[in-house]
């Protein structure tokens, strides 16, 4: 079992069996659970409007968690405030995993500290029950497509070459240095073969035609911007990243090169969020590791699905972290 937790106000027990997060004065109530068995402390909390209570359960995870809290493990997000009388459930521990669990709007920046077993004031918890799970293949080298005419590209030989003995240490295709400096002599002494005297130069080949250029589509006028809380305002008119040092992936002509906005906050990923725009509709995509809420007017904050597109409009709150908010606003506020 490895933990690590944010210092905060919040009553939090760690063990090998499970973890509770529960408001700042139920702090003696969570320390008296720590001597007894995991699978008891949810009834001990039952009387709770906000706690959050995972153990283990055998080759499953049970997981009970209510009002503003939230538990994330692996791609299962489950949200305190989803049902009148919280959520429970069940979910495998086939592998090593990490449970994350906090509370719904994220906690102030402060430093990452590890914990073993013991009672703790937190602003979250990463709980890895089976251990610390594998870091994720490291992502494929970004690219850059430059279009236009190629070159004639070599099919044969060079002039003078022959091939070599085979041998067991190469292929046969291999050229000595004997042979490579007979060739650059050969290229550097031979003077250009010039037509018999009296008969015309042949005429020199006609150029290749170049590679056709596919036509740059027309400009989107944008139907939203994104007001951030650092009072950047920036329209979206096909693609725009958020993160704290974003990043392009997939490119597709530079016609598509998206809009690139840095911020400094260091709860957020480095490509943290995906703001797109076809014209017709706009979609938000949570591409980081601690998340991304969507707040809609009149509604309760409820985190993106990491990877999914969500269609949103005017007057949503997109939360980065405590710090960091994009406001939906129309497009005409970038104008003038």
């Amino acid at each position: 079992m490895t933990a690590t937790y944010v210092p905060g106000e919040l009553a939090t027990l760690v063990t090998e069996g499970g973890v509770v997060l529960a408001p700042a004065d139920r702090l003696t109530e969570v320390a008296a659970l720590a001597g007894s068995a995991p699978e008891t402390w949810a009834a001990a909390l039952a009387a709770l409007p906000e706690v959050a209570v995972l153990h283990r359960d055998g080759d499953a995870l049970a997981i009970l968690v209510r009002g503003g809290y939230v538990v994330r493990v692996g791609g299962l997000s489950i949200d305190g405030r989803a049902a009148a009388s919280g959520t429970a459930t069940s979910t495998p521990l086939v592998t090593a995993v990490a449970v994350e669990v906090g509370p719904l709007a994220g906690g102030a920046a402060a430093p990452v500290l590890p914990i073993g077993t013991g009672v703790v004031r937190s602003a979250g918890v990463r709980w890895c029950p089976l251990g610390e799970p594998p870091a994720p293949a490291p992502a494929a080298p970004e690219h850059t497509v430059v279009r236009g005419a190629a070159g004639p590209v070599p099919t044969g030989p060079p002039p003078g070459w022959t091939p070599a003995e085979p041998s067991t240490d190469h292929d046969g295709r291999t050229i000595t240095p004997a042979q490579l400096q007979a060739i650059r002599a050969s290229a550097t002494s031979t003077p250009p073969s010039s037509p018999p005297s009296g008969l015309p130069s042949s005429p020199p080949p006609p150029p290749a035609p170049a590679a056709p250029v596919p036509p740059t589509p027309p400009p989107v006028r944008p139907l939203v911007a994104l007001r951030l809380s650092t009072g950047r305002v920036v329209p979206v008119r096909r693609r725009v990243l958020v993160g704290r040092s974003p990043r392009v992936q997939q490119v597709g002509g530079s016609a598509n090169l998206p809009a690139l906005v840095t911020v400094d906050d260091p709860y957020v990923s480095g490509t943290h969020l995906e703001v797109s725009s076809d014209g017709v509709r706009v979609t938000a995509t949570d591409t980081s590791t601690n998340g991304t809420l969507l707040t809609r007017p009149g509604q309760i904050p409820v985190p993106l699905d990491r990877g999914v597109p969500t269609e949103i409009a005017t007057g949503d709150v997109l939360t980065l972290s405590k710090g960091i908010t994009a406001t939906i606003v129309p497009a005409r506020e970038t104008e003038g």
